[in-house]
């Protein structure tokens, strides 16, 4: 597949990670038993667990703090995510309002932080569409939907140089044949005082890329799932490129993810890391001096 992946806000399943197919379940999902096969408490605390967090703060007699709310539309009803899943907590995902799932959340504070009105001037091209982002604080905002209209080929992108000065790509990469030149692409395009935001799955939890040299159908497509020694291939494709690695936190289900920001000037970098603190690190490349 070339291009971008579907949206599993719309589709629920065709895109995206199913965390309980991915990985061993070491939350809510590890409690096995019911009615029949466990004891009253224990399935008290299962119940407990996958209770959405409206019921649990019901249930705890808890007033002192405010129900979770979703960061994108400010929602506090949520359902499960893509083929049902739940967060690794027991947590429900899926905001109601805005469709957002974790990933969605975290990176939208991630550019909160980085305050949506430093891109006002700024014009942006976006692979594929999500509620990370919103077109409206762009002075120009393209949307590049995979089969769309407007879809482009992500290995071989039809813009010049430096034509954007902020690039999203998120959860892209894992289904392009061709990931290292999608990569070349996407810093080509880049303003060279812009930005380039990355995210795909999983080099948070996974330790070594599982690259299948084609699109697997029961991964929703995907040609690989990366691993943390994605570090290699940015310091054998880009090594004069900085790349951060910026983590999160979802205030909704508490889950962890993070993501990449390649800055392609020092100013960019230095600006990013001061926005961001502590919440981003080098993860490859020059550092600043």
């Amino acid at each position: 597949m070339v291009g971008e992946a579907r949206d599993d806000r719309l589709r629920p399943g065709q895109n995206g990670r199913d965390r309980q197919g991915d990985r061993p379940d070491t939350g809510a999902g590890a409690l096995h038993g019911g009615p029949h096969g466990a004891s009253p408490g224990a399935c008290r605390t299962a119940q407990a667990l996958t209770a959405g967090p409206e019921k649990r703060a019901a249930d705890a007699g808890d007033t002192r703090r405010p129900l979770p709310a979703c960061p994108i539309c400010g929602g506090t009803a949520f359902g499960p995510g893509p083929k049902g899943r739940m967060a690794p907590n027991g947590s429900l995902p899926r905001c109601a309002g805005c469709q957002s799932l974790e990933r969605h959340r975290i990176f939208r504070i991630m550019f909160d932080r980085l305050g949506p009105e430093s891109f006002s001037s700024w014009s942006a091209l976006q692979f594929s569409p999500d509620p990370t982002i919103d077109p409206a604080w762009f002075r120009h905002h393209e949307l590049s939907v995979f089969g769309g209209p407007e879809s482009l080929d992500i290995q071989s992108i039809d813009r010049p140089d430096g034509a954007y000065d902020l690039v999203a790509c998120s959860h892209v990469l894992e289904h392009v044949g061709d990931d290292r030149a999608a990569l070349g692409e996407l810093l080509r395009i880049v303003a060279p005082h812009g930005l380039l935001y990355l995210a795909f799955p999983d080099p948070f939890r996974e330790a070594v890329t599982r690259d299948w040299g084609f699109p697997k159908p029961e991964k929703h497509g995907h040609w690989r799932v990366y691993g943390s020694d994605v570090v290699e291939r940015f310091k054998n494709w880009i090594p004069s490129q900085p790349v951060l690695a910026y983590r999160g936190q979802d205030p909704v289900t508490g889950e962890w993810e993070g993501a990449f920001l390649l800055p392609r000037s020092p100013e960019r970098h230095r600006w990013a890391v001061n926005r961001l603190g502590g919440a981003v690190s080098l993860f490859s490349g020059p550092a600043l001096t």
